[in-house]
């Protein structure tokens, strides 16, 4: 048991994260998919509008704020630090402490630890921990008095006033690090720092690019959702996707080595009855993704071949800086098993099906 607050997950189980956290399965080519494989896909839905749309354009450009930040960013990463022997903890200070939890005067599990760093302006301990400790020299040693939030995760601790015995071992200074030409030459591949400022702002630029078209095609395909209406969903992909999310939480919940009914109530605050009907209104919002990208690819006729695929793949593969033995050799699976598991051929699909739905698409 750690003393760090454990925030309550935000189920979301909607639109932005469908069809790239469900398992779907890759295949050989579009016609022979192991999902969707109908002769016809409009007895199950009724494909809208999904040519002449509008989307709102992001702005991609790059400000010198933005540059700067990340300088400051990989700067800081590159210093060194101190410990600061004296001093009074301040409200944006890192310090090491030690500390010791008890209940009504007897330690309780977890609630101890020794040369543990916290940033005081940005951590994730209890509500009121920290605030505690600033003001406190270098070397003291002092209880803290701390009420647990009523709805932590620990029942036992949940509500509970408890006492802390606090040592403030030192306070973590960074060294000063100047910004020049031989700070570029020791910690980047460039030699002068207008090179690589520029490299800085075209590496912003890519991802802000990449982002914006995945948000853009985002846009778009929640217009198609809205446009298009499911006459009855495909029972064997309903029921496959609603078991997948069923199974994936329960074994986020036996990692934890906790009862799926206490995980629900405890960590994401809803009862069995209100999962089921998360997880029911998920696999039908899955199911009527996946049948829009696949009525889409048999309009277009867009058709994924074995070879694509595998180019997909071994691009994936190359950009991680593996080959297909490396990846089996360190992982213990193959590529193509990884992606079976990991819905990579609907991904695939997705991205071939937007490309097309943004041809025919128009920035506002």
């Amino acid at each position: 048991m750690k003393i760090k607050i454990k925030t309550k997950l935000i189920i979301n189980l909607a639109l932005s994260l469908l069809f790239l956290i469900l398992l779907v399965g890759c295949s050989e080519s579009l016609n022979e998919s192991k999902d969707y494989a109908y002769d016809d896909l409009s007895k199950y839905l009724k494909l809208g509008e999904y040519k002449g749309l509008e989307y709102e354009k992001i702005d991609v450009q790059v400000t010198q704020a933005e540059v700067q930040q990340y300088i400051d960013e990989a700067i800081l990463n590159s210093s060194k630090t101190e410990q600061k022997k004296e001093g009074i903890v301040e409200s944006d200070s890192v310090v090491n402490i030690d500390y010791v939890g008890s209940l009504k005067g007897v330690e309780f599990e977890g609630g101890a630890a020794e040369d543990t760093t916290i940033n005081i302006a940005d951590n994730n301990f209890i509500p009121g921990f920290v605030d505690e400790i600033i003001g406190h020299k270098v070397g003291e040693t002092f209880n803290i008095k701390v009420t647990f939030p009523e709805n932590y995760g620990n029942d036992e601790l949940a509500g509970q006033n408890t006492v802390f015995k606090i040592k403030i071992n030192y306070i973590e200074v960074a060294k000063h690090v100047e910004y020049n030409d031989n700070w570029v030459k020791k910690n980047t591949d460039f030699s002068y720092t207008s090179d690589y400022e520029k490299s800085v702002k075209d590496d912003i630029e890519d991802s802000k690019k990449q982002d914006a078209a995945s948000k853009e095609k985002q846009e778009l395909l929640s217009k198609i959702m809205e446009n298009s209406e499911v006459i009855s969903y495909p029972k064997k992909e309903y029921d496959s996707r609603y078991k997948q999310i069923v199974d994936r939480y329960k074994s986020i919940a036996e990692s934890n080595d906790i009862k799926f009914d206490d995980y629900l109530k405890n960590e994401m605050g809803i009862t069995q009855k209100q999962f089921k009907k998360l997880a029911k209104d998920t696999a039908e919002k899955v199911v009527k993704q996946e049948l829009i990208l696949h009525s889409i690819a048999r309009a277009e006729k867009i058709e994924i071949t074995d070879q694509e695929y595998n180019d997909y793949l071994s691009k994936f593969l190359k950009e991680l800086g593996y080959t297909e033995e490396t990846y089996k050799e360190e992982y213990g699976y193959t590529i193509n098993e990884y992606a079976e598991s990991n819905n990579f051929f609907t991904s695939y699909l997705y991205k071939r099906v937007m490309n097309k739905v943004m041809e025919y698409s128009k920035a506002k």
